[in-house]
């Protein structure tokens, strides 16, 4: 008899799932043995093939109706190829009594007898699959390939793959995957390809079965009174279950499960195993990482489809979170990034490291070691990906909080300042907790928050905090800050005079100088207020004078008065020894600045005789070069001084001006030549050799004494005679330019009388609009006619 029957789960809640089982057909075959095989093929063929008393019989699986005239004859066993052709036919293989195996092709009308192949044994079992076919006897396992040309009486014979020496060894075998097999040996199983070769070492049976199948990625074995159920990944028993005298076990693929049909004598039983992620759950949770991901790279055919597998992707991130919580965290890594995790997933598995704001406890050595290698792992795998994860507005956040665990304190501060504007503001009691007030100072200057940033680095001058902070640079930061940053200019003014009081007065003047704008009472840093809050501090006070005279330019004589009046003060009052440098710069300042109060000055410096010099620049910047010079050559016989100060003088005048000075100091050396006639010669040749002093030499040949020998003033006549010659070179050149400049203009002019203006009552002045009623007029450049008086008004 066939029976089909309708299994449907029933709805429970116990452990054991229940079934309602329901016949719905049954069919007598009206054999006189019972029916050894039964196969379901193709389900869009919808037929069953059935053996008994070794008869073949197809039915219809539908309604169970037999097919007629197809029925094969003296039949021992059969077994039909896992490959459909087109999805219409399939092949099968037939073992008969005669030692041959006969190979059929099966579709819905017929069955045609493709091969026929001679066996030197009675064949018991089959199976086919694209790749050839097994067998075997009571005693040997067979295999062949067939040809590729398809006659139907194959030359080809059966490969001997394997021989059983002991007839208590029941002969059976399963398929594996397309052409490979496992074959029953002496407990143990063989691996084998159709060609009787196979890479795979055998796997050693706790005890001897007498059958078994294979459900990927499980072998299920049949021994006495027990199932046992092998890894086939690893070749380890994994499972055993109680079950008597059960003689033969079907296995029904279904996706991520294994179901098996086994049955006794009077009972059928269906098998089911936990779904594929249960079963890897229970892997990891018992902590076989490897057999784990061996089970779910098991699911995927090739190595391209287990990147994306979602199966494998999530059993790699899993195992390495449990390498990672395990400190194994370079294989964790490993496996991080073959998954590409996102660093968030991490983060939740480091304890007290979400939320990000909150601060790290206080950790002991034993806590601290294993945190450093937790977060230096999270870290290098941070910054490998940084491409990727730089994206997320927390990735920076992430990396400060683990850097406060594992770097030194220099390295968090060099990381924030490339990244500060990164961090979000609410960040900063993180770094206020590690003491790092530094470090959060400059995440608020990069998030622009200037009056907080330099109030944090006044607080650590002053040492207003707990500890010191090793990280802070120096005070310099805060006068380098205000300088490169327009800032509220109120806060800079309180900074510069803060810095004032620091005893920090270069940093400060820096800031007067750099942010004075102008001087108008309106800005803040006009020289006004800055030289009133400067007067208790003399040496910032000179150095603000000297660089807003010459750096900024201020030409006021409250400014310069000033200066010269510190320069005095610092003369009067220092030694001889001390006071050169000051005195150059004074002397320099006389020379170049033209706004201090020449009087004022001169009347402080003639209350004493020490600055002889310093009166006679102030009689030349009054113009009284006589006096002035009378003073250098006579007085103090500084005769190269006097030559130098000439040339000082003549800088900016037109040559008459400096002509007049230099006649000057030539009378005044002509007339002191008596006193020191050998110096005063040789002063007075130099002096006239010096081609930055302008001369009239026809004036200077006259006063020149008679009794010089004309060899003595041999590089005067010759630098008069090319002053001479370079005079009335350029006089002629210049009249020749302003006579072509003429005639072009006399041309141009002529050419405008000889053109004919016509004037009519037609034509209207371009100013008045009005006619013209007399024959004279103006025309303009463009070619327009006004008005003569027309034109005198516009002109005026």
């Amino acid at each position: 008899f066939i029976h089909k029957f309708y299994l449907r789960k029933s709805s429970t809640n116990s452990e054991t799932k229940q079934y309602d089982c329901q016949c719905v057909n049954s069919l007598n075959l009206e054999t006189r043995k019972p029916i050894v095989k039964l196969k379901v093929i193709a389900f869009s063929l919808q037929r069953i093939i059935t053996l008994s008393d070794n008869v073949i019989q197809v039915l219809n699986s539908i309604n169970l109706q037999i097919i007629q005239n197809k029925r094969l004859k003296n039949i021992v066993t059969f077994a039909i190829s896992n490959q459909s052709i087109q999805g219409a036919s399939v092949d099968m293989c037939t073992s008969t009594k005669r030692n041959k195996i006969q190979i059929y092709r099966l579709d819905r009308a017929d069955i045609n007898l493709k091969q026929e192949i001679s066996v030197p044994d009675l064949i018991i079992s089959l199976a086919m699959d694209e790749c050839g076919i097994l067998a075997c006897s009571e005693t040997n396992y067979y295999g062949y390939i067939p040809p590729v040309n398809n006659e139907r009486r194959s030359t080809n014979s059966l490969r001997t793959i394997f021989t059983l020496n002991d007839a208590s060894i029941p002969a059976c075998f399963t398929n594996i995957s397309s052409g490979e097999y496992l074959l029953n040996g002496p407990s143990i199983g063989v691996p084998t390809t159709l060609e009787g070769t196979s890479e795979r070492a055998p796997i050693m049976f706790a005890s001897q079965p007498y059958s078994f199948t294979y459900s990927h990625p499980y072998l299920i074995v049949l021994v006495d009174d027990h199932l046992h159920i092998y890894s086939y990944l690893d070749d380890q028993l994994v499972q055993k279950i109680p079950l008597k005298t059960c003689r033969t076990v079907l296995n029904i693929p279904e996706e991520n499960r294994n179901t098996l049909l086994l049955h006794n004598k009077d009972t059928i039983y269906l098998v089911e195993s936990s779904n594929i992620e249960e079963q890897i759950d229970q892997l990891l949770n018992s902590y076989r990482l490897q057999e784990a991901l061996a089970l779910a790279e098991s699911t995927c055919p090739s190595n391209e489809t287990r990147q994306n597998n979602s199966l494998v992707r999530s059993t790699k991130t899993r195992i390495g979170l449990i390498e990672f919580a395990a400190m194994n965290v370079i294989r964790a890594l490993s496996l991080f990034d073959e998954v590409r995790l996102d660093f968030h997933e991490i983060m939740i598995n480091i304890p007290n490291f979400l939320p990000l704001k909150s601060a790290w406890p206080e950790l002991d050595e034993s806590n601290r070691s294993q945190y450093v290698q937790w977060l230096t792992a999270f870290c290098d795998f941070m910054i490998k990906r940084a491409d990727e994860f730089s994206r997320q507005p927390d990735y920076y956040s992430s990396l400060l909080k683990a850097y406060l665990v594992i770097k030194s304190r220099d390295k968090i501060i060099q990381f924030l300042e490339s990244h500060a504007a990164s961090i979000p503001l609410d960040y900063d009691h993180l770094l206020f907790n590690a003491r790092l007030y530094h470090g959060a100072a400059i995440v608020y200057s990069a998030h622009d928050k200037h009056e907080q940033t330099l109030d944090i680095w006044r607080k650590i001058v002053l040492k207003e905090y707990p500890v010191d902070d090793e990280t802070f640079p120096g005070i310099w930061i805060i006068a380098k800050y205000v300088l490169e940053r327009d800032i509220d200019r109120a806060v800079e003014f309180s900074i510069a005079k803060w810095l004032l009081e620091q005893n920090e007065e270069e940093s400060a003047i820096k800031i007067f100088i750099a942010k004075h704008e102008n001087e108008l009472n309106s800005d803040i840093f006009c020289s006004d207020r800055v030289i009133s809050l400067l007067k208790s501090y003399p040496t910032a006070l000179r150095s603000y004078l000297e660089q807003a005279a010459f750096k900024l330019m201020i030409e006021t004589d409250d400014i310069h008065t000033a200066l010269v009046n510190i320069y005095l003060d610092q003369l009067l009052s220092k030694s001889q020894d001390n006071n050169e440098y000051t005195r150059s710069k004074l002397q320099e300042f006389l020379i170049k600045s033209n706004s201090y109060r020449i009087q004022s000055v001169l009347s402080r410096i003639n209350q004493t005789n020490k600055l002889k010099r310093e009166v006679a620049l102030l009689y030349g910047k009054m113009n009284n070069f006589e006096q002035a010079f009378q003073i250098l050559v006579n007085e103090l016989e500084d005769f190269e001084y006097a030559e130098n100060y000439c040339i000082a003088l003549s800088n900016g005048k037109c040559s008459e001006d400096r002509k007049i000075v230099a006649h000057v100091l030539f009378r005044i050396f002509l007339t002191s030549l008596d006193k020191n006639p050998e110096q005063i010669t040789v002063v007075l040749l130099r002096l006239l050799c010096n081609n930055e002093i302008e001369f009239d030499f026809l004036e200077v040949l006259k006063r020149l004494p008679s009794h010089w020998s004309i060899a003595s003033i041999t590089d005067i006549l010759i630098r008069a005679v090319r002053t001479y010659s370079y005079t009335q070179r350029s006089t002629k050149l210049e009249l020749a330019l302003n006579r072509v400049q003429n005639e072009n203009l006399s041309v141009k002019l002529t050419k405008l009388k000889c053109a004919n203006i016509t004037v009519n009552e037609y034509r209207r002045c371009k100013h008045c609009l009005h006619q013209f009623y007399e024959t004279s007029c103006v025309v303009y450049p463009d070619g327009s006619q006004v008005h003569v008086h027309c034109a005198k008004q516009m002109n005026n």
